[in-house]
Parts: structure tokens; C-alpha cells; sequence
């Protein structure tokens, strides 16, 4: 079971950067300059969904055939990076009008593209995660091993 867990750290430490990029969008999207404003709801969602796939991939990934495994993995990938794509385009306007024409804006619109900055980087976390676990989780099945049983060391032509 150590195992298990210890093999599943990049699941794990993914969902919880997932869930802090989920908490500073909707505080984001909800007070400060962006109180009152339309919400997206869909990053929402797809975040929502992905963190439930990776904790169950964590979960009953062992129970888990390899092909289940490897679709549970890139779904909430490709979930995580939807979010994130929405959730960077819901701030390009602050940014634009913080960096691009900075003339009178109210200094709670630079608080709130500042902080969702902390919300895009902690998605970015997991979607990097999930990358580098996605590319690595195959190294170790496959490997091959020489046994010699005499003692003896094998030849090499």
C-alpha cells in the first residue's frame, strides 16, 4: 500500500495545486474587481471532474487495468487544461487594460489579476504534474534483468 501511494505523489500533489487554482478563480471571479461580473462556469467543472478522476485514479488505481489508468490520467489532463486555458482567458482584459493602457485603473483590478496570477501558476503546477507523471509512469514496467545461476560471468562478443 506504501508503495502505492509513494507511486501516486505526482496524482496527488496535482489535485491539490488543481483545487488551490480552483479556490483563487471563484475567490477571484466573486469579490474585489470582479464582483458582479459574469462567471464562467465551466473551469469549474472540468476542475471539479478532474481532481475526482485523479483521486480515483489514486483510490482504485491498483484495481485499475493499465489502459483505465492511463484514460483517467489524460482526462483530467486535458480537463485540467481546459481550466486553465478558460480561467487565463477570463484575466486577459485585466491584464490588458493593467499592462497595455495604464492610465486610471482602480488599483483593486491590478489585486485581482495579481492573485489570479497565483491561481494560473498553481494550474500550471499540476498540469506540469501530470505531464512529467504521464511520461514516467512507464519506466519502470519492461525492464529487463540477467540472471546467471553458475556463478559465471556471461561473454560479450
Amino acid at each position: 500500500m506504501a508503495k502505492s501511494i509513494a507511486s501516486r505523489v505526482p496524482e496527488l500533489i496535482a489535485a491539490v495545486a488543481a483545487v488551490v487554482g480552483l479556490v483563487v478563480y471563484l475567490i477571484t471571479s466573486t469579490t474585489g474587481y470582479l464582483a458582479g461580473k459574469a462567471m464562467n462556469v465551466l473551469p469549474i467543472v472540468c476542475t471539479v471532474l478532474a481532481v475526482v478522476a485523479l483521486l480515483a485514479a489514486v483510490a482504485v488505481g491498483s484495481r485499475l487495468g493499465e489502459l483505465a489508468n492511463d484514460a483517467l490520467l489524460i482526462a483530467s489532463e486535458v480537463l485540467l487544461v481546459v481550466s486553465f486555458a478558460l480561467f487565463t482567458l477570463d484575466r486577459v482584459s485585466l491584464a490588458a487594460d493593467i499592462y497595455f493602457i495604464p492610465v486610471n485603473y482602480p488599483a483593486s483590478e491590478q489585486t485581482a489579476l495579481n492573485i489570479s496570477l497565483v491561481g494560473v501558476v498553481a494550474y500550471l503546477v499540476a498540469i506540469v504534474l501530470l505531464i512529467v507523471k504521464a511520461f514516467t509512469a512507464k519506466a519502470t514496467s519492461g525492464t529487463a534483468s540477467i540472471t546467471i545461476e553458475d556463478g559465471t560471468v556471461p561473454a560479450v562478443a
